[in-house]
């Protein structure tokens, strides 16, 4: 984990939220039903019961008519995480799983330092989330539950995703290496990737897609013949030999992959983002996920 100072920084930001919280629990969030808050919303005409306070005496003078003033009300928004906790996690020189475990903790934290109300997930273990809120003073839970995840395993986040339970409209952020065979060998793999895409969107989630990855696996570095042996399942296997041609037909795989979720991404207004274990956690948070903040 990272230490006390970088939380300290990074709680002075804030997950944008497009989609209006329809959660009940009060926050710093805008909902789109009617407060107490310092935001004027809009007038509506006096009804027996309103708070007189709230009647609008300039607006009577011009028309006899009683109006009320009403203001937007804040609420929580409802952040949940989604981490990949399958067993090709477990892997790199940094472990992915060690920097996703990063940034789910960053992201918790930044969730807690707005107020929000934040839900973690482990893929393996979905009927046991993380449910957490009440600020910062509450990270060290966080922290807790993350250090004692397991990596096993395969991944499938499409059914992760339908076994979380919708709480009405709010961000969706999944940590994941996307090595999930539905997505990367599956004839109709852009259709099943898409799938998830259309999911999240009906269930009214603002989806931020982390893909997490060690640096070999966008360009190997083993040569010569290899039995590769399936991280998952441990028992699929296939026999290479690493020459040019089988590198540059790896590399051309991948960079159709990554295009594919860029694409599809694109499409349901995600945000998608690639990030390797040998960055920097600063870089990851101040630059390559900006573009999630409310600054």
């Amino acid at each position: 984990m990272i230490d006390r100072n970088y939380f300290e920084l990074i709680g002075r930001l804030r997950i944008a939220v497009h989609k209006k919280s329809s959660s009940v629990m009060q926050g710093a969030r805008k909902s789109n039903a009617k407060g107490s808050s310092a935001e004027f919303s809009d007038f509506r005409e006096y009804m027996q019961g309103d708070d007189i306070r709230r009647i609008d005496w300039n607006a009577y003078g011009r028309t006899e008519r009683l109006f009320v003033k009403e203001y937007v009300e804040e609420r929580e928004a409802c952040i949940n995480i989604l981490l990949d906790t399958s067993k090709s996690m477990d892997y790199g020189e940094p472990l992915k799983s060690e920097l996703a475990g990063e940034l789910a903790a960053a992201l918790g934290y930044i969730g807690l330092a707005g107020n929000d109300h934040v839900y973690i997930y482990d893929t393996h273990r979905l009927e046991r989330p993380l449910s957490i809120s009440g600020g910062v003073r509450a990270f060290g839970r966080i922290r807790d539950f993350l250090d004692n995840r397991s990596y096993e395993g395969e991944t499938d986040i499409y059914s992760a995703v339908r076994k979380m339970k919708n709480r009405g409209a709010g961000v969706t952020i999944i940590i994941s290496d996307l090595w999930d065979e539905k997505f990367v060998t599956d004839e109709k793999r852009e259709e099943n990737l898409e799938k998830l895409f259309k999911y999240l969107d009906y269930c009214k989630q603002q989806v931020i897609l982390i893909h997490t990855l060690d640096p070999s696996e966008k360009v190997p570095t083993l040569e010569g013949t290899h039995n590769l042996i399936d991280m998952e399942d441990e028992v699929s296997r296939i026999r290479v030999t690493m020459d040019a041609k089988t590198v540059n037909d790896y590399r051309d795989a991948f960079n159709s992959f990554c295009r594919m979720i860029e694409r599809l991404a694109k499409k349901y207004h995600a945000f998608y983002r690639r990030t390797y274990t040998d960055e920097s956690m600063e870089r990851i948070v101040f630059e390559d996920l900006r573009e999630i903040y409310d600054i």
